[in-house]
């Protein structure tokens, strides 16, 4: 019975607040993080690698590590951003160590950025017809690599300016040029309120 009551206790907390729970090594508010973050990080790996296995095997990774070195840890503001960003840099070093590179800058940067509909697609389909959903896809891979992770962090992530600029390395006022130009791009090839509609939906 005390398990359950913990676990509904868990449900009342933030992110960051399980997260502290880590750091003092709680195992259930570990296990809870796991499971409410598993789903997001594995359509964030796809959209940078295909490799399914690479990607389950780099969260895998990194929650090993999480644990491991819980009480170093800082505290975070926002835990989905912190573990997108450690994420990221395991699967692009996993990625280079498979073909056996030197780690540099261009190199972090050669990588593929695909832009799928997963769990986003239901709310999406509610509003907009299959082939407009098909037509708003293309448009948006389309898009250089930069402009869709831009605008999937932004849209389809919920994260702000700044922490967009922190994962793609770059300064905010790049970030908004980044996604102005990208919305610019969209609006050619898409209806603008169909571009509107999307933003507005993946804001709520």
């Amino acid at each position: 019975m005390g398990y359950f009551n913990k676990k509904y206790t868990l449900e009342t907390f933030s992110p960051s607040e399980i997260w502290d729970k880590i750091r003092e090594g709680d195992h259930l508010a570990f296990t809870h993080i796991y499971n409410l973050y598993f789903y997001d990080l594995c359509r964030y790996g796809s959209r940078i690698c295909g490799d399914r296995e690479l990607i389950e095997d780099s969260i895998q990774d990194l929650f090993v590590e999480i644990w491991r070195s819980r009480k170093q840890h800082p505290q975070v503001h926002s835990l989905k951003y912190y573990l997108f960003k450690r994420l990221k840099r395991k699967i692009i070093k996993k990625l280079i160590d498979d073909r056996k590179a030197p780690i540099d800058r261009n190199i972090l940067e050669d990588y593929d950025f695909k832009i799928v509909f997963s769990h986003e697609a239901e709310l999406i389909s509610q509003q907009i017809t299959k082939e407009q959903q098909t037509k708003l896809l293309k448009a948006l891979n389309q898009l250089t690599r930069r402009q869709k992770e831009a605008i999937t962090l932004r849209f389809f992530d919920g994260f702000s300016n700044e922490e967009v600029a922190s994962l793609l390395a770059m300064n905010t006022k790049s970030v908004r040029n980044l996604i102005y130009r990208a919305m610019v791009v969209l609006k050619k090839h898409v209806p603008k309120s169909l571009v509107l509609l999307l933003v507005a939906l993946l804001t709520k």
